[in-house]
């Protein structure tokens, strides 16, 4: 039985019902093997109230204070044909994917105009104890145009479960550039779910940066596809996971036309008794000829109770292509801490030092100053000892 069975029966409409009859996501389903739904099916969902404020965020499944920028407007409500075939592809995924479109708020397309250059920090207000929200955001860039995309969640303590879910698409044009940073801080009750289905032209290129602190729950399913020639992709990933969180993240990135690349990089930590878990493929189609991608995944386990699930997959069916894959699960380097205690190091400090420096190659990547630092300040804050992290940085030459 799903928790938000009240909830869609009060709906009318087709959505609604096959949400019903399908129900929340069982450990039968592949993509589902492993989060844990009992809480999620357990609590009695309700609708999110908006919350008040003057910045551009997603409250209580709305979104308030559209940004007014040069190069981006809102436009119409219609969706294209290929918009409407993703959405539906989400929708149809399984039965949370069914939920998720049943019970949408609202749904905002913005336009980020021919050869404009915009930024957009979208911010995530956390919905009040035992209420959902959910939305879904169609961003469509128009030949040559630059986004800088920015989602920041908030932390404020909510005592029971919350929810937020949103659904992006993105269709780049020719030429067309995202580079899109989601920095998640939810509270510990809050489950975050998102989904991303993005579609690149010719010569296109979509960069993703995610960080994951945050939540109860956070599950990201995240869709590229490289549909025009010379199109990129690259994402970059760090997830901090503790306590009895549970990260997933499910990523496909698709050749679906050749001269095209792609680069996958993750790296997780995983404490206490959290659970991480990483689906990461690539697939380069028949006649995808001259293509390239690079796969790497670290999973660094901090303690006996800790689990992670990494699943890296490669397919390819074309001939001539370029590509290499990684993916790694252990703990500590033991001669890396010996050595570190030869400089004068204690044990505990010397672990923290190995972890910082493991998560700190993803937060170089993030090329925005400002966003750099709210994740390097975020990062101390989650390692313990990590105050004496810049101290030791200028004191020991590694």
């Amino acid at each position: 039985m799903s928790g938000f069975n009240a909830w869609l029966n009060d709906i009318e409409g087709v959505s609604a019902q096959q949400a019903l009859e399908a129900g929340l996501p069982t450990k039968r389903i592949e993509s589902w093997k492993y989060v844990p739904t009992r809480s999620l099916s357990r609590t009695s969902w309700r609708p999110a109230t908006p919350k008040t404020t003057e910045r551009f965020a997603l409250t209580g499944g709305r979104f308030s204070n559209v940004p007014e920028v040069i190069g981006l407007k809102v436009t119409d409500k219609k969706l294209t044909l290929k918009e409407q075939k993703q959405l539906k592809g989400i929708s149809e995924a399984h039965g949370f994917g069914l939920t998720q479109a049943a019970l949408e708020h609202s749904r905002l397309i913005l336009t980020v105009q021919k050869m404009a250059s915009v930024r957009i920090n979208l911010y995530h207000l956390a919905n009040e104890a035992s209420s959902a929200g959910f939305a879904t955001l169609i961003l469509r860039l128009e030949a040559g145009a630059q986004l800088t995309f920015v989602e920041q969640f908030e932390a404020t303590v909510i005592e029971k479960s919350n929810l937020s879910s949103l659904r992006c698409v993105i269709t780049l044009g020719r030429d067309a550039s995202v580079t899109h940073v989601r920095f998640q801080t939810a509270n510990a009750s809050a489950y975050i779910f998102s989904n991303m289905d993005i579609i690149c032209g010719e010569n296109a290129s979509y960069r993703l940066q995610t960080i994951e602190f945050g939540a109860k729950l956070a599950r990201n399913d995240i869709n590229i596809g490289l549909a025009g020639r010379e199109a990129s992709a690259s994402v970059v990933g760090l997830a901090i996971t503790k306590e009895s969180q549970y990260h997933d993240t499910h990523l496909t990135i698709d050749h679906v036309v050749g001269d095209t690349k792609s680069k996958m990089t993750f790296r997780n930590m995983i404490d206490g008794s959290g659970e991480s878990t990483l689906n990461g493929r690539v697939l380069i189609r028949k006649g995808s000829q001259c293509s390239r991608t690079e796969q790497s995944i670290a999973n660094l386990l901090l303690s006996g109770s800790a689990r992670v699930n990494p699943k890296p997959e490669l397919e390819i069916y074309a001939d001539d292509v370029t590509a290499s894959h990684g993916c790694t699960v252990g703990s500590l380097d033991r001669e890396a801490l010996f050595y570190l205690k030869s400089r004068g190091l204690s044990e505990a400090d010397a672990r923290v030092f190995l972890q910082y420096a493991f998560a700190e190659k993803i937060v170089e990547e993030i090329q925005h100053p400002d966003i750099r630092e709210l994740v390097e300040n975020q990062l101390l804050g989650e390692l313990q000892h990590g105050e004496l992290i810049g101290e030791l940085k200028e004191s020991v030459d590694v």
